[in-house]
């Protein structure tokens, strides 16, 4: 076993092939709507660069995609969220990753910053990876800082701009990286450390 690995949670999301009825078309909280019955959703089998997948049509234009499981954000936890998308016919959307972050009594902390840089879909069946850090403090390469009353986060991503695109995401990563008292990168069982990843990974 990894050494500092041993109390790290799985931070993996479901895979959306399982059911869409884990996957919010809000910000992720109990109350919000899922893509269970929405007919804008659907799973795509054996996609050629993803596998089993989601297939989503824009219906909106800031369309919300967000696991409404509860990832818990440790104390001195850096946690790392990438996915990979690419549109497949419709208007090119720009996507980013997104988080909602919440609080004691499930209280959002609507004043911590929730969003990822936009990136720009530039053609069809090109996959695009998208990716955003949580961190307690700022760093080279950390997207979101958190401070300590964060408890936890819904995660996903946001599709913007004209309604109508058609777009297949793969299931999404979720991982700790490291520790921001030790300054060390550890991953997950079952993921690659970011240097030993393959380009275009």
């Amino acid at each position: 076993m990894v050494a500092g690995l041993i109390h790290a949670p799985d931070l993996t999301p479901p895979s959306f092939a399982e059911g869409l009825c884990d996957w919010s078309r809000g910000d992720g909280t109990p109350t919000s709507t899922s893509y269970e019955t929405c007919e804008a959703a659907r799973i795509a089998r054996a996609d050629a660069d993803f596998g089993d997948c989601l297939e989503l049509r824009t219906i909106e234009r800031a369309q919300r995609l967000r696991y409404m499981g509860e990832l818990p954000i440790r104390r001195g936890a850096v946690v790392e969220v990438r996915v990979r998308l690419k549109a497949l016919r419709g208007p090119l959307p720009a996507a980013r990753v997104a988080a909602w972050a919440g609080g004691l009594g499930g209280r959002g902390l609507t004043d911590l910053p929730g969003k990822g840089p936009l990136v720009a879909l530039v053609a069809h069946e090109t996959v695009t990876e998208l990716r955003l850090v949580i961190a307690r403090s700022a760093r080279p390469g950390v997207t979101l800082v958190w401070d300590e009353r964060a408890l936890y986060a819904h995660v996903g991503l946001d599709l913007v701009g004209v309604c109508g695109a058609v777009v297949r995401i793969e299931d999404l990563q979720v991982r700790e990286i490291g520790d921001e008292r030790a300054g060390a990168a550890a991953a997950l069982p079952g993921f690659v450390s970011a240097s030993a990843e393959a380009p275009g990974r």
